[in-house]
């Protein structure tokens, strides 16, 4: 209790003699005073009765008389100083001072171009705002029964910080526009004149990296950007058969009869050759081990020797199909059935060496047949769909072709499945990893995220068994289903790992000095080479920025593969883990988003910067300069060239005898005079053109010589040139 308080109660303790009438007469004020206020207010009239029945309940123990009447006297003062700024101005008057304050708030946030809108409940990124000054303009989905009352009502119950001043605000900041906007990737683009900070970066479908089809593009285009330590994607191979491409059926169907004939290979050289024959009873003959090697022979040679002719698909001939098939059919025993072979073990012996000779010739020279197993499997995802939505898993060549030919719309990719990924405990797993793009006036840079998480499957890893709760590890699909009884007990329940959790994980497998910082900078080299390679087909608007959501797996030796990336990743706090990271991914975006921009050495948080590109736009907007080309005019001989003397010399020498007196007659020499300036200097353009038009002749002079124009030249070569 203070010491003014305490005075004061001892003067009223003096001058009456009977305390507890001086208490009623004061709670009697306090009601009265209390139903003015909450006429005032809108608040629960109840707040007055409830008062009184609490102090009356505290007057009734002596020890605490003293204490219940300074509560009551600072009670007091508190009401007195609410009714002083509430009830001393006029309710019009009280509406008329909010709303002058928060109009000049608003033209001050106008002014600074500090007016957001968020769609979505992406509350961390609204705070990060708010405490930065700026404005949010709501969405309509956003309070909705707040914005529709008027905005004499909100200001009646506007307090700082609620709900009501935010609505009121809203109102006022409508007819501006938002200068940061987080929305959604199918939302139309607002307010593009004023260029706000938009979280989506634009391309075209078929380079659109976020999805299936336009992260194929990206994979087709990124052998352009290819440099070791900088940039280079590891990526499953691929084919669009959800297109009508008869050509890329055709290679699919190659490269599945290819990989059938590696299988086998890594078949033999997994298995003893005492466990894979039976001389007398063997099911299958030896000519099937025969035909995979000069496959996969042939495939060294065409690796080695790569040439454009090898790069053309070749339509199998009648033979070779009844070669194919009948191989395919014999493998199929081998690899699915364990059936046995109709040879000697010394034979066999010296298959398996051969076919482990041409395992590591081939694999040395594509990494990617290093991820293949002996089963042959093939994932198929819808091309514009996510959260593991219509993916299923084939290894029959036959079931591919009419999956996608029964769900054409769905526009199917046909993806090689990694039968070899590096496990954790017998139990698959994915790394999800957050790369920020972001595009200044004359900048793209590429920022990753020091931090990642790990989410696993809720069951064993095996190939028997094809179910989406093995091969899937997506959040969104794993938490559909309970984790296996049986499942190792060092994994977490909430199928989630830190990258604290995977770095301990390393040391005690005893994974070598630094396997993580070689998993980072191949998560970066892979992620600047999709990007790198979506530039072409990108609109680079200033201020635009997209926060992606990466997920790699890791091949036996640590080396990622990138698997697929997210345009609208899930930062909810679905587990401890995420409740972690997700927020301060976010704070850490809206940091590199506005700080950097407006300081260099502004804070990134976790974010690093993995690459840049700068770029030139065109500033002018209405696009009259014209392209000057500049050089010198090239000349396609000094003199005739000694040729012999046959018919066709003879019609060229006839042809050149024209062409010259044609253009004596036509040019005299004034005008020989005019056309003798060196070098020259063509203007592309609307006004160049006229002037070209009018100066269309065959044949130029310069100087004393006489060159031909392109027309002419190209005439004469191909006469010359043409077959006999």
């Amino acid at each position: 209790m203070s010491q003014a308080s305490s005075s004061a109660f001892n003067t009223h303790r003096n001058r009456y003699y009977n305390p507890v009438s001086r208490i009623q007469s004061l709670i009697q004020n306090l009601d009265a005073e209390l139903i003015t206020l909450c006429k005032q207010c809108s608040l629960p009239k109840n707040i007055a009765s409830n008062s009184q029945n609490g102090l009356i309940s505290q007057q009734s123990g002596s020890q605490h008389h003293q204490t219940s009447v300074n509560n009551l006297l600072l009670a007091q003062a508190r009401s007195t100083t609410q009714s002083t700024a509430t009830a001393g101005l006029a309710p019009d008057a009280h509406r008329r001072q909010l709303r002058n304050t928060y109009r000049t708030r608003v033209i001050d946030a106008y002014r600074n171009r500090r007016i957001f809108t968020v769609y979505g409940n992406y509350h961390t990124v609204r705070r990060a705002l708010v405490r930065r000054g700026w404005l949010e303009k709501l969405p309509a989905s956003r309070h909705a029964k707040l914005q529709a009352m008027s905005e004499d009502s909100l200001l009646e119950h506007a307090r700082r910080g609620n709900d009501y001043e935010a609505v009121v605000i809203s109102k006022m900041i409508n007819n501006f526009p938002s200068f940061f906007i987080w929305q959604s990737k199918a939302q139309r683009d607002l307010f593009p004149e004023v260029k706000p900070y938009r979280n989506r970066v634009r391309r075209s479908q078929l380079l659109d990296f976020s999805t299936k089809v336009g992260l194929v593009g990206c994979a087709e285009q990124e052998r352009w950007f290819r440099e070791d330590g900088v940039c280079g994607m590891s990526y499953p191979r691929f084919y669009r058969l959800g297109a009508n491409s008869m050509e890329e059926r055709a290679a699919f169907i190659e490269d599945f009869h290819q990989t059938q004939a590696r299988s086998l290979l890594r078949y033999l050289k997994e298995h003893r050759p005492a466990d894979m024959i039976d001389p007398e009873h063997g099911a299958v003959l030896s000519i099937t081990i025969d035909f995979a090697l000069n496959k996969v022979k042939n495939m060294i040679r065409q690796k080695e020797h790569y040439s454009l002719d090898d790069a053309r698909i070749k339509l199998p001939t009648p033979t070779e199909m009844i070669e194919n098939q009948s191989f395919m059919v014999q493998s199929t025993k081998v690899l699915h059935a364990h059936a046995k072979f109709k040879v000697n073990e010394k034979v066999m012996a010296e298959y398996a060496r051969l076919a482990a000779q041409y395992l590591d010739q081939i694999e040395s020279l594509r990494q990617d047949y290093c991820w293949d197993g002996c089963r042959n499997l093939w994932i198929l995802k819808p091309g514009y769909q996510s959260r593991g939505i219509g993916i299923v898993i084939r290894s029959s060549l036959d079931e591919i072709l009419q999956w996608t030919s029964n769900n054409q719309n769905r526009k199917y990719i046909v993806q090689k499945y990694i039968e070899r990924p590096y496990l954790i405990y017998r139990t698959k797993f994915d790394i999800r990893q957050y790369m920020l793009l972001t595009i200044s006036d004359s900048q793209v840079t590429i920022w990753t995220y020091r931090d990642c998480y790990l989410r696993f499957s809720s069951q064993e890893f095996t190939m028997d068994d094809l179910r989406e709760s093995i091969h899937l590890t997506n959040n969104s699909v794993q938490k559909r289903y309970k984790n296996k009884v049986n499942r190792d007990s060092r994994l977490p329940k909430n199928n989630m790992w830190s990258l604290d959790q995977f770095k301990c994980h390393l040391r005690h497998v005893g994974a070598p000095e630094g396997t993580w910082s070689k998993v980072y900078n191949g998560i970066k080299q892979n992620l600047v080479a999709v990007v790198l390679a979506s530039l072409d087909e990108t609109e680079l608007v200033p201020n635009a920025f997209e926060l992606y959501g990466c997920d790699f797996m890791l091949d036996e030796h640590y080396n990622p593969i990138l698997i697929e990336i997210n345009s609208t990743p899930d930062l909810s706090a679905s587990t401890e883990i995420t409740a972690r990271i997700c927020p301060l991914a976010l704070k850490d975006c809206i940091r590199v988003v506005l700080d950097v921009p407006r300081n260099p050495l502004a804070a990134t948080g976790l974010f690093e910067r993995a690459f840049q590109v700068n770029y030139n736009v065109n500033k002018e907007v209405d696009g009259t300069r014209p392209l000057e080309l500049n050089g010198t005019q090239m000349k396609l001989f000094d003199s005739m060239p000694k040729l012999r003397n046959t018919p066709r010399t003879r019609l060229l020498r006839k042809i050149l005898n024209n062409v010259r007196t044609t253009t004596s007659r036509k040019f005299g020499k004034d005008k020989v005079k005019a056309s003798s300036t060196l070098p020259t200097k063509v203007i592309v353009g609307k006004l160049a053109m006229k002037k070209l038009s009018k100066g269309n002749s065959r044949v130029i002079h310069v100087g004393n010589k006489t060159t031909l124009n392109s027309k002419a030249r190209e005439n004469l070569a191909l006469q010359y040139t043409a077959p006999k």
